[in-house]
């Protein structure tokens, strides 16, 4: 049955304290579909959410880690926690990733492709993550292709005040601290944490290369972020929310060995990588409680450094300030509509991107972007509901961009299921770098346009009574087919002996999920998905690279007893094909062929006292040595023991 829900019960949904079972869709409440709270039953997009809870139960204290085992993502990394992380969606690029923080635009504007690094972050002050897997440019904008990854911060407790910390020691002399509380009194509200993570790391160059050293690769994190407002009357409201993130990691070279060709161990090369946001906020909210309108505006600081030996050799600086104007409507009734939920609003942005590297001409750059997009949600019938959005982002270089979703999800009752489809086109704005970069062997294109995506999926969600209890087993699946246009890729002219950006890229990406959990007992629950990706270079028919064809995770919780939890996660990762390394690291194709993997992570929870628990985590507990990235070592097993304080 649908429920209705009202602007101030979207506080209390996301801050709600979940059961140990995962929340079932009709009781869902997400911001990140319609750009306003919104049932997950009623969306016609493909979102998952991982919460507070879920990412305690798993001890996950990376964005890499909590990404892993999401269904629809392939998550690659080159090396330990604070390595470059890529994310593909649905065989799309990661650079068609969108990663918000609380809805502010996180990707890099001085990265080469503008994509953010997943693998850079911590998410101790994670309150949930919201995946949407699908283009959602209509809401977002650019590079919105393949989804929407939304972090969504701890908030104050709904009243009164409390603390919470957690402090572990592991492998690789790994150790993770972190603390932080909220308080809610009268009209005021805080909430802030503090995290800090250091390990020596572990040798990236594989045992299988001959010119592994042993040199180990360590990193380092420290986050820290606040957020809360004031209240200073039934109608308005301000709000404010502040983020700094440092860290660092050292990495190997892929220009090494005896014959400086090789991929090798290098003790000398250090990356340093740092992100300050922070946002201020004016909210009315009408006292008949239908309709909130936010005016924000803030910055989004980024900085990439690069060092050999202690020297730097690159430096990458980006900026983005912006305002946005986002309002939300939810009438009681609009004409013949149920329960509609109206959004729309304006946002502005001013980038600027600043590199100095090796071997580009350094580059300073700017550009303005002003765009305005609405959202409708409403039910046609009880059972009926279809949502709709629209989007208008005009660009200071090459102009208007348009996009568009619309969707439907129908409810059939007496089987207990949901049919849904929709069909979206996206884009991705070319990089400030894609475009006035230069080098002796690169020449600038300012005159790049977008890329841009259409995306079509349908797929079902049921629920089974089974001995006796309401939807014991719950399965579903999605099929969805993509098309990506005018791809920037690099263009060599042998003749001239340069080469630049151009738009001559296509990629088809088709493919299904599905999943089925059972949920015997209270106390227990197993969940399986399955993600089939065929993701094709369209000219050419060659597969893309890093995605592979085939993936499954099992995931197992149960509670023993009251005071005890356990969580078992079971990943396989299928061939794929890669740019790989022969045994003495030289290189071999751009092509090959790299094997499957699979790895197994245990998690168990004990509480020792009334908020106090003991936290054991194994991640790799067969210690299967793999190559996420070709010529780069997985993790090998890693033993964690901790203490964690509840709020």
């Amino acid at each position: 049955m649908k429920a209705q829900i009202s602007l101030a019960a979207l506080a209390i949904a996301l801050s709600a304290a979940p059961s140990f079972a995962e929340d079932q869709p009709e009781d869902t409440v997400v911001v990140t579909g319609v750009r306003a709270p919104s049932l997950l039953e009623r969306l016609p997009a493909t979102l998952d959410v991982i919460d507070r809870a879920e990412l305690d139960l798993k001890n996950q204290n990376t964005l890499v880690e909590a990404l892993s085992a999401a269904p629809g993502l392939a998550v690659v990394q080159s090396g330990p926690a604070g390595s470059t992380a890529s994310v593909f969606v649905r065989g799309s690029n990661s650079k068609h990733i969108l990663a918000l923080y609380n809805g502010i635009r996180l990707n890099d504007v001085s990265a080469s492709n503008g994509a953010f690094n997943f693998g850079s972050d911590l998410v101790g002050d994670a309150g949930r993550i919201e995946l949407v897997r699908g283009p959602l440019s209509s809401l977002y904008g650019s590079d919105a292709v393949g989804g929407v990854i939304n972090i969504l911060p701890r908030r104050a407790p709904e009243s009164g005040s409390e603390l919470y910390g957690e402090a572990s020691v592991g492998e690789f002399n790994t150790y993770h601290a972190l603390i932080g509380g909220g308080v809610r009194e009268g009209r005021f509200n805080l909430a802030a944490t503090a995290e800090y993570q250091d390990s020596d790391g572990y040798d990236v160059t594989p045992d299988r290369i001959s010119t592994r050293t042993g040199d180990l690769d360590p990193s380092q994190f420290t986050v820290f972020s606040a957020n809360g407002g004031f209240v200073f009357n039934d109608m308005f409201s301000v709000e404010a929310l502040i983020r700094h993130r440092e860290s660092e990691v050292d990495f190997d070279t892929f220009s090494g060995g005896p014959t400086g060709f090789q991929r090798a161990d290098d003790t000398d090369l250090r990356s340093e990588d740092s992100q300050t946001l922070w946002s201020l906020g004016l909210v009315y909210s009408r006292p008949t409680n239908d309709f909130e309108s936010r005016l924000r505006a803030g910055r989004v600081k980024m900085s990439l450094d690069s060092f050999n030996d202690g020297a730097a050799t690159d430096a990458y600086d980006g900026a983005r300030d912006f305002v946005q104007w986002s309002n939300v409507w939810t009438p009681d009734s609009l004409s013949a509509l149920i329960e509609p939920v109206i959004s729309f609003g304006v946002d502005f942005q001013d980038e600027e991107a600043q590199s100095d590297t090796a071997f580009n001409a350094p580059l300073s750059v700017s550009e303005d972007l002003w765009s305005a997009y609405a959202a409708v949600q409403a039910g046609l019938t009880a059972r009926f509901d279809v949502t709709g959005s629209i989007r208008l982002d005009d660009y200071e270089a090459f102009g208007d961009q348009t996009t568009y979703n619309l969707g439907a999800v129908y409810r059939l009752d007496m089987l207990n299921t949901r049919l849904r489809a929709s069909y979206g086109t996206s884009f991705k704005a070319p990089s400030l770098s894609e475009r006035f970069s230069s080098s002796a062997f690169v020449a600038a294109n300012p005159d790049l346009q977008p890329e841009e995506g259409e995306t079509f999926e349908i797929g079902f969600d049921s629920a089974l009574d089974l001995a006796g209890r309401e939807d014991a087993l719950r399965f579903g699946a999605v099929w969805y087919d993509s098309a990506i246009e005018d791809l920037i890729e690099y263009v060599y002219d042998g003749a001239l002996f340069i080469g630049q950006n151009r738009n001559v890229g296509e990629a088809d990406l088709q493919g299904y999920e599905a999943f089925a959990e059972w949920t015997p007992i209270d106390q227990a629950s197993v969940r399986v998905d399955y993600t089939h990706t065929d993701a094709t270079n369209a000219s050419t028919g060659a597969p893309l690279l890093r995605r592979p064809e085939d993936s499954w995770a099992v995931t197992g919780t149960w509670r023993p007893i009251e005071i005890a939890s356990l969580s078992a996660t079971w990943r396989s990762v299928g061939a794929r094909t890669d740019v790989t390394y022969d045994d003495d690291g030289f290189y071999v194709s751009g092509s090959g062929a790299v094997p499957s993997y699979e790895t197994v992570d245990l998690t168990g929870v004990l509480d020792v006292r009334d908020r106090l628990q003991l936290v054991l985590g194994v991640r790799n507990l067969f210690d299967e040595a793999y190559e996420p990235v070709a010529g780069f070592a997985g993790a090998p097993r890693a033993v964690t023991l901790g203490l964690r304080v509840r709020p």
